[in-house]
């Protein structure tokens, strides 16, 4: 096909006002992303990265759904600042890799300012490390516990709700002391979350005058672990402390079970999985005895279990969807206060509606947590998974939980374990 001059100067002219219209788009994303515009009735963007694929791929879903109810709280009182919050979900694979793949985009395709990630603490790491640090986006997890992130080289751009593994191992501890145990082995998933947890948990018990016969890591995603139960029951240790992922575990532990390595456990938070349990024979395990992130009942509590029920018609005691509420809202209400979206702005505004003094207010209360920011007061947001008072590394305190298999089912107790107390059982033993 021939085309004549009057077609080449029309697509000279398309040419150059799609050259225009670019340059113009590019300039007024560059003016969103720097928190320029302010009122105007403009989405706000947020992106997730959780497993919805990967070992923790049970908890990834529950996750965002949690972020995205707290989202739309916020926007149903007003949004921030005149505009709606929009965010994006993406999944991690329960991977370094693909999470910080993930988090890539969310950044320069989706232009989010804010990212809520991780689950996984390697994940957590390699998207801090590799996108949001580097790119001054704030970042905030709701589910990753290594001691690693705390000394993040960060420009205090991390953020966490969930419970440095610090605080968690030395309640571990107590509790092994608790039940009676005087030697034990551990078995830990070889990464960032597991060595981290690990080794809190062997130097706090060995402080209280325990032994651990034998420290084993185990990779993800093995056919077997016999080779690893064999090295940890070598020295006919009284339990196992199971520091695994739901998907390997339920291997782990079904080999553990059957072949007669141990008969007594303690668990951890992310080997709470009910679902590990059914496709194991949760029978296996009764009486053994487990510890998660988990305050007593407040109204905070309370408030955020009816809500989280009511609209999403879910079990609101799944893990982290109390964290990743948390998490959506003290962001949300930073924003409102930094009165801007501009990322370091809001930062220096999350310990001040998360940490005292102001008014005290919880998941009920978020129409009224916005209006009194909006009238110039101080609040101080009581959360869905306790107080949530950021220190100076961004980590939050946090009481534990104390839960058993009782007939192959997770049952938690009204045992709460707070740091540097001792913990008090009924004679198990």
């Amino acid at each position: 096909m021939i085309f004549g001059p009057s077609f080449r100067v029309s697509l000279a002219n398309s040419a150059l006002l799609t050259l225009i219209a670019a340059s113009m788009a590019a300039l007024l994303l560059t003016s969103i992303s720097c928190g320029l515009l302010e009122d105007d009735g403009g989405n706000v963007t947020v992106g997730t990265v959780m497993p919805v694929s990967g070992d923790l791929s049970t908890l990834g879903p529950a996750a965002q759904s949690s972020i995205s109810l707290a989202f739309d709280l916020i926007n149903e009182a007003g949004g921030v600042n005149g505009s709606q919050i929009e965010v994006f979900h993406r999944d991690s694979g329960t991977n370094a890799t693909l999470g910080a793949d993930a988090a890539s985009g969310l950044v320069n395709i989706n232009h989010a300012n804010f990212i809520m990630a991780a689950h996984a603490s390697p994940v957590t790491i390699a998207i801090a490390e590799s996108v949001t640090i580097p790119n001054g986006v704030l970042q905030i997890s709701p589910g990753s516990s290594s001691k690693a992130i705390s000394a993040l080289d960060d420009n205090d751009m991390v953020f966490r709700t969930r419970v440095n593994d610090g605080i968690k191992a030395q309640a571990l501890a107590k509790l092994a002391q608790a039940i009676g145990y005087k030697r034990v082995s551990t078995t830990y998933v070889n990464n960032a979350y597991g060595e981290s947890l690990n080794e809190s948990f062997v130097e706090n018990f060995e402080a209280i005058g325990g032994i651990v016969s034998a420290a084993v890591p185990h990779e993800l995603g093995q056919a077997s672990y016999v080779s690893e139960l064999r090295d940890a029951s070598e020295e006919d240790p009284e339990a196992l402390i199971t520091i695994a992922y739901p998907d390997s575990g339920t291997t782990l532990l079904r080999e553990a079970a059957e072949g007669g390595y141990f008969d007594e456990f303690i668990f951890v938070d992310q080997t709470k999985s009910q679902s590990m349990f059914d496709t194991i024979g949760g029978n296996h395990f009764d009486g053994s005895f487990g510890l998660a992130p988990g305050s007593p009942e407040t109204p905070a509590v309370r408030d955020f279990r009816r809500v989280y029920s009511e609209r999403t018609g879910n079990d609101p005691d799944a893990q982290i969807i109390a964290e990743a509420f948390d998490a959506a809202i003290v962001l949300a209400l930073a924003i409102e206060q930094a009165d801007t979206d501009d990322p370091v702005t809001v930062r220096d505004q999350l310990r001040s509606v998360a940490n005292p003094p102001g008014e005290a207010v919880g998941p009920g209360d978020i129409p009224r947590a916005l209006e009194l920011i909006r009238d110039g007061k101080d609040i101080n947001y009581e959360g869905a998974a306790g107080s949530i008072d950021f220190d100076e590394n961004g980590d939050v305190l946090s009481s534990m939980r104390v839960w058993q298999m009782v007939d192959g089912k997770i049952q938690d107790t009204d045992i709460f374990a707070f740091p540097g107390d001792d913990i008090n059982l009924p004679s198990v033993r």
